[in-house]
């Protein structure tokens, strides 16, 4: 049923959380996981013009990228033990749109992704990424929502 399963990643404790029930999910279906982290992409966002214009200096770029490795790496061992296959991808670009483009291209059958990132104030701005991504995706989409710190109200 779900034979491909793409988990985008930022490191976040909602992204950990949808690595697990994918993990889980994964065993049930005999899927494949593609861990992905997007690096975003600055120089589309106000304030950040000479990145757009390639102006990103490459000791920034190096950082950016042993940071998106180290989160892929983090991930990943918490998937230790898991029999079935593993892929993991570092993107550069705007995250939402990189991860539909993804799963597009690449016919992932599920996408498994935390609620909220560690950017939160952004999403408030922007729309969250998971919100963007469950517009688009081209296949279902999962969202793992972390603990949530007040209660319903009773009445």
């Amino acid at each position: 049923m779900f034979s491909k399963i793409l988990v985008p990643t930022d490191g976040s404790k909602d992204s950990l959380k949808a690595v697990d029930c994918a993990r889980k999910m994964a065993e049930q279906f005999n899927s494949s996981i593609t861990l992905l982290h997007v690096i975003q992409n600055y120089g589309s966002m106000p304030g950040f013009a000479l990145m757009a214009a390639g102006a990103i200096p490459p000791v920034v770029l190096d950082d950016l990228e042993e940071s998106g490795r180290a989160i892929l790496e983090k991930t990943q061992e918490r998937l230790s033990g898991f029999t079935g296959k593993i892929t993991s991808r570092l993107e550069f670009g705007q995250a939402s749109e990189r991860i539909v483009n993804i799963a597009a291209e690449e016919a992932f059958s599920l996408i498994i992704m935390g609620s909220r990132g560690l950017n939160g104030f952004k999403g408030l701005l922007l729309g969250s990424v998971s919100n963007q991504v469950a517009q688009f995706s081209p296949c279902p989409i999962l969202i793992v929502k972390g603990k949530t710190t007040s209660q319903p109200s009773q009445s």
